[in-house]
């Protein structure tokens, strides 16, 4: 039995002492060296519950993925299968393609919900409630991504279970399907499976004293040599389960937008969207009436109100601003809008002759004494009473 320091010494830096355990821990053999990335998942509290459940011989009621579910409308959509066409006419069309798989390739069978409640009377009016009320709601609903990444490694084999770790299903640990139980399906990346392969790469030439030669060929796939050990086999089974994830995800993201587009599509057809389209239309109705309104109004209400020096709101037309004619600057242009004939005024009448009332005006003249003039200064003016 190892030691409380043997074990911190091997990297196991969180197991408890050995005093704590139920089954004393074996420091494992052929085991990649730990590196310190948190809490370690190992068999060390196996069995402390009685039912010996691990990820590496997991509960069976635990997996969520042991059933791969297809995507029939996603299969439907990449071969062109047309589900509102007739098996007949869907047959006559697939007959000439070499990769139809049949119409129970493409139309996903009943459930066994479905099949029980078609014997019972009455229910088949519950069902098509049912239906309705989820075709108006998932519509709204987010793609899960990892329930569809889940669903596909299904599809390859790899278990997950309720917390999205993968765990040991059929065959040995050191096989594709089963090389990272333990690790989140989710959070797994072509850098998590280098860096496994990186310390399986050092431990051969640490421990087992593998040449740089010998360590190419693990990595190529074509070592036969004499070193036995699981690691390489492991390190083989971590380049295929890299294969497969990769691929996985490719479909995947296929698969998550063609749901993104669908659930768009449908969106359109909800309860919810023609209620919130009506709504639109009429407030985008409104908005167009009010717009003409306030047209009218403006045009109605925005007239020229131009006035004269002394605030008299003056008639529309233009005005001759010429101050050379000795105006007061408001005398309007005639050409601007009629005007009505007029009497001629007083003053109009004397507009000829020595000081009559426009004598020498344009020049800054004075009007006549008669005419409203001063006297001149040498002729008894103001100074000569004085």
């Amino acid at each position: 039995m190892a030691t409380d320091q043997e074990i911190r010494d091997a990297g196991f830096k969180y197991i408890p002492q050995q005093k704590y355990l139920q089954n004393p821990f074996q420091l494992p053999e052929d085991q990649e060296p730990v590196v310190d990335q948190g809490i370690v998942a190992t068999n060390a509290f196996a069995g402390s519950g009685g039912d010996n459940f691990s990820v590496y011989n997991p509960d069976p009621n635990s997996i969520v993925n042991r059933t791969y579910q297809p995507n029939y409308e996603y299969r439907q959509f990449v071969d062109g299968y047309d589900p509102n066409l007739s098996a007949t006419m869907n047959m006559k069309m697939m007959e000439v393609d070499p990769n139809y798989k049949g119409a129970d390739y493409y139309n996903k069978p009943p459930s066994k919900m479905e099949g029980l409640m078609s014997m019972i009377p009455y229910a088949g009016g519950i069902m098509k409630g049912v239906k309705f009320l989820g075709d108006q709601i998932s519509p709204y609903l987010p793609v899960n991504r990892r329930a569809i990444l889940e669903n596909e490694l299904g599809g390859q084999g790899i278990m997950v279970n309720d917390i999205g770790q993968i765990v040991q299903g059929q065959g040995d640990y050191d096989t594709a399907a089963n090389v990272m139980a333990g690790y989140n399906a989710n959070k797994i990346t072509q850098g998590t499976i280098d860096k496994r392969q990186a310390t399986i790469e050092k431990t051969l030439a640490d421990k087992y004293k593998m040449s740089p030669a010998d360590i190419a060929a693990v990595k190529a796939g074509t070592y036969k040599g004499k070193v036995e050990t699981d690691l390489i086999d492991r390190y083989s089974a971590l380049d295929e389960f890299g294969n497969t994830l990769g691929s996985t995800n490719t479909t995947v993201d296929k698969i998550y937008d063609f749901e993104e587009d669908e659930k768009k599509k449908k969106k359109k057809d909800t309860i919810i969207s023609r209620f919130i389209t009506k709504r639109n239309e009429k407030k985008a109705a409104q908005a167009a009436k009010d717009a003409v309104t306030d047209t009218v109004t403006d045009t109605t209400t925005n007239t020229d109100t131009s006035t004269d020096g002394g605030g008299h709101v003056q008639p529309p037309g233009s005005y001759d601003t010429d101050t050379s004619t000795g105006g007061s600057g408001d005398h309007r242009t005639m050409s601007s809008a009629p005007s009505r004939q007029s009497a001629p005024s007083r003053q109009s009448r004397h507009t000829s002759g020595p000081g009559g009332l426009h004598s020498n005006y344009a020049k800054g003249g004075r009007a006549g004494y008669f005419f409203g003039g001063r006297v001149n200064f040498k002729n008894g003016g103001l100074a000569s009473i004085l």
